[in-house]
């Protein structure tokens, strides 16, 4: 196999987010501190040297990397597979094929009743797409779920982790002659002294 870096980004703050709620919807918006956070990450990304850039199809994701992408001129691949799903702690769920649905933004969602089973095949899906890339340095910006799922497949972990992710948080997966993972930060932008939440 190829040296490949993966840079796993989970997108900013959200109005869920901020009211404490683990789960939000497919249309969850971001704040105006998500915002900021969206615009604040742009400098450390763009020292990454990135080629390319996979992405959720969901609004505050694709509103997450919309600044990077323009200042970059990277272009941005939208993958249904990348969206948000239930947490799955439970090694024991039997996968699923995930149905794909058109939405009125023109992107394809996974179905609103979907199973934990079919989340669980999307993250293997997600790992596929991530890994067939010609690209060595490559963003993949998601969900906090999809980012654990991703982790605890890539480690191939005996029992469910579930890995910490803040909005903006940023992790590394490097293939090559050793395979390593971590975090560079649990937020990028978590200096609220430079930006208050109102």
């Amino acid at each position: 196999m190829k040296s490949m870096d993966i840079f796993l980004l989970r997108h900013a703050e959200t109005e869920s987010n901020q009211a404490g709620s683990l789960a939000s919807g497919s249309g969850d918006a971001l704040t105006e501190y998500g915002k900021w956070q969206a615009q604040a990450i742009v400098g450390d990304l763009m020292n990454l040297d990135l080629e390319a850039i996979l992405c959720s199809p969901y609004s505050r994701v694709l509103d997450t990397v919309v600044p990077l992408a323009q200042t970059a001129s990277i272009p941005v691949a939208v993958h249904p597979c990348l969206a948000e799903g239930q947490l799955v702690l439970d090694s024991s769920v039997s996968h699923e094929e995930p149905v794909y649905m058109p939405h009125t933004s023109g992107q394809l969602y996974p179905a609103e009743d979907e199973q934990a089973g079919a989340f669980l095949r999307r993250a293997l899906q997600a790992k596929e797409l991530i890994l067939s890339q010609s690209a060595s340095k490559i963003l993949v910006v998601t969900h906090g779920h999809m980012i654990r799922e991703l982790l605890n497949i890539i480690m191939d972990l005996p029992e469910k982790t579930r890995f910490p992710h803040d909005n903006c948080g940023l992790s590394l997966v490097s293939f090559g002659e050793v395979n390593t993972i971590g975090f560079l930060n649990r937020a990028m932008c978590s200096n609220k002294t430079v930006h208050r939440r109102l």
